[in-house]
């Protein structure tokens, strides 16, 4: 039967890959495969707990994405479990290599995880590149993959079976088949500009200086992905839209907004045919505060691009100095409450649905 692709969904700070969303680093995975022309199986942690799996018997091998970390509650999918995990290594063919990664396997690991099993490897770098060497090679090794990997394989996971036969690419109902609601994560950079002291609680500064797409190589990929079904997109792996492709990200505390390659991008995805919901994700409010000018131009922008009831996550849980400083956390209480007017201010306006067409994600958890 080849490789079994299982997807445990990721849901990192800045990635997010459980239903109805299907993330890029389960796709990247399914794009070393399909750039070897290996015949493999995808199955998400849903269809395993349901008893949907393939007969395992003849499995050349495994991969399993686990990248959430953090408890949470979902309202469709659930990520896998630790406990899940370890019973998924308990039932699966030992004489099957087995490669595990994502964010969650990292942790567990860090925190003294060690199953007992043959044949087994922990990623702790990327799960895609990790598995192209074991691949090559035979050997089990971490790997990072380059700039000509990372696109290769995000065009070839675009119109992988991690799209293709997603649950939620299509919807069935009295017998008509209609677009579902698979929202397809595009990673447009890895990495934040805070990368030397971000948030105490984020994993995304690990990641370092921020690495960018062009705007021409996430609208390759998702113009692929919409010839594979794809109707609905978010923006991913960015941060913060305000600093894609920012000056100074390196020397500056607050780089500065560049408009020009995000309008690229943007109204690149909205001359694509087929593509109806466009969203993106994070937001730095300390940014848009700083440069208000040239982060009105992006804000301007984003109105004019994304579908109505768009949210920026601002990725802040306080905006009490206390907690500010002790956490690291990325504005201050005058920069947040700038950032909040800001977008108000854009937009208020009532898009086609009927919902503003941009809003302030602000996740505050009360107690801190």
């Amino acid at each position: 039967m080849g490789w079994l692709v299982i997807d445990g969904y990721e849901d990192e700070p800045a990635a997010f890959g459980v239903p109805p969303y299907i993330g890029f680093h389960i796709r990247y995975v399914c794009g070393v495969l399909e750039s070897r022309n290996i015949d493999y199986d995808y199955v998400t942690i849903d269809d395993w707990r349901l008893g949907n799996r393939p007969d395992l018997s003849s499995c050349d091998g495994i991969v399993l994405l686990a990248g959430a970390i953090v408890p949470g509650k979902y309202l469709r999918g659930t990520p896998i479990s630790l406990r899940e995990t370890d019973n998924l290594l308990r039932t699966v063919p030992r004489h099957a290599p087995l490669i595990a990664g994502g964010w969650a396997i990292r942790g567990w690991r860090q925190q003294g995880w060690t199953p007992l099993r043959s044949n087994l490897f922990l990623c702790v770098q990327d799960t895609d590149a990790t598995l192209n060497h074991f691949l090559e090679s035979g050997e089990f090794k971490h790997q990072r993959r380059t700039t000509e990997q990372w696109n290769d394989w995000a065009n070839h996971g675009a119109l992988s079976k991690a799209v293709r036969q997603h649950p939620d690419l299509v919807s069935e109902q009295d017998g008509n088949s209609t677009p579902g609601p698979l929202t397809y994560e595009v990673e447009v950079y890895q990495g934040c500009v805070r990368y030397k002291q971000g948030c105490k609680f984020c994993i995304e500064p690990k990641k370092g200086v921020p690495i960018f797409r062009t705007p021409e190589q996430v609208i390759e990929e998702v113009k692929i992905a919409i010839e594979s079904g794809v109707t609905n997109v978010r923006l991913g792996g960015m941060t913060d839209v305000y600093t894609y492709m920012a000056e100074g990200v390196v020397e500056l505390e607050y780089p500065q907004p560049n408009p020009e390659p995000i309008a690229k991008l943007l109204h690149g995805l909205r001359d694509l045919d087929g593509l109806e919901i466009l969203h993106t994700d994070n937001a730095n409010p300390s940014i848009i505060a700083e440069n208000l000018e040239l982060a009105g131009e992006i804000t301007h922008t984003l109105v004019e691009t994304l579908s109505d009831g768009s949210v920026l996550s601002f990725g802040l849980e306080s905006a009490d100095p206390t907690v500010h400083e002790a956490n690291w956390l990325n504005c201050d209480t005058n920069q947040l409450k700038i950032a909040v007017r800001h977008i108000n201010e854009h937009g208020r306006k009532r898009g086609a649905r009927g919902l503003p067409q941009l809003l302030p994600g602000l996740n505050f958890i009360a107690g801190l």
